[in-house]
């Protein structure tokens, strides 16, 4: 059955009986499993990617299918690992996908990386992406991260043999779109998501090449990249900890950097509304002495208040997205 089912790969001479084998010996993990991850799993198991785990702790929801289109209406509700898994079977035996119901945390990175050859970020969270890259670039691993909104995305190979995801992004970029938000295409991120598996089984397969960013832009039939192989590491740093609601303690100072006009619903009952562009100002209203907690949707203003408290000597900090929790 292999060889039927692998005939048009094993053709080419980049991959023939050799490549094959590889693929079928490789662990890849692939974390989040909507927009971006449901074209890369598909793709990767199709390719016969011997180990796929995938992490996501989210679950079917009616408003994603326009874009998660591996699920259908009676998944609604039902975690989309656990359904990606069991449809992935029927589409390839020959591959484990191990469905992993949990959300990247910090608390869990190393863990759910370590034994990989591969690391497809598919969250689209700024949050996940930099925990991501931190931990890749300590443990020595490529990172295939990509990011969709509108009809824009780009897709890049960081870590291991090229700079990381924080060479080329210092700092959250000003222009991060949200899904949620700014609304995405369905086709938009499924091509995505399929030049992360492609990036993938050449990862696998191939010698690495220079560092490159691939931006796409859709609407306009615009592709372009750019070279970032000689980008430079910014200067270590402690990590800032990545948490789950679960995680937070009484004693934690939350601070909510979200702007005024995306608070669809009250700032938390709990928390202190700063938003990010106040946080200079309003520095003697954040305690040092206590753990602060960051919080925001997506990730990319409390990562950025994050490192704006670092550089005034915080020494505890940590992030929480509620986007995903």
């Amino acid at each position: 059955m292999s060889e039927n089912r692998y005939a048009r790969q094993l053709a080419l001479p980049d991959v023939g009986s050799a490549g094959q084998a590889k693929l079928a010996a490789a662990r890849i993990v692939i974390i989040g499993a909507g927009g971006l991850g449901v074209p890369a799993l598909t793709y990767l198991v199709g390719a016969g990617i011997g180990h796929i785990r995938l992490v996501d702790n989210d679950r079917v929801a009616i408003h994603n299918l326009h874009r998660q289109v591996l699920f259908n209406e009676a998944d609604e509700g039902q975690y989309k690992v656990a359904v990606a898994a069991r449809k992935m079977a029927a589409l390839n035996s020959e591959v484990v996908v191990e469905a992993i119901s949990e959300r990247l945390i910090t608390s869990n990175c190393k863990a759910l990386l370590k034994d990989c050859d591969c690391v497809i970020d598919a969250a689209d969270n700024f949050i996940t992406t930099y925990l991501l890259s931190d931990t890749c670039q300590l443990l020595n691993k490529p990172l295939i991260s990509a990011s969709a909104a509108g009809m824009k995305g780009y897709m890049g190979v960081f870590c291991q043999h090229a700079p990381s995801y924080r060479a080329l992004f210092p700092s959250p970029p000003d222009q991060g779109l949200s899904c949620a938000r700014d609304g995405v295409l369905g086709p938009v991120v499924a091509v995505l998501g399929a030049l992360q598996a492609q990036a993938a089984i050449k990862q696998l397969l191939s010698e690495p090449g220079p560092a490159r960013l691939l931006n796409v832009d859709l609407w306009h039939q615009h592709f372009s990249s750019i070279d970032f192989s000689h980008a430079p590491e910014p200067e270590t740093a402690t990590p800032i900890a990545v948490l789950n609601s679960k995680e937070l303690s009484p004693h934690d100072s939350l601070i909510d950097v979200r702007n005024a006009d995306e608070l669809q619903t009250p700032p938390l009952p709990y928390a202190t509304h700063i938003p990010l562009a106040d946080i200079h100002q309003r520095l003697a209203e954040i305690p040092r002495e206590q753990r602060v907690v960051l919080c925001c949707m997506s990730g990319r203003r409390a990562s950025s208040a994050a490192q704006i408290l670092a550089d005034q000597h915080y020494p505890n900090l940590a992030i929480l997205s509620l986007e995903q929790d």
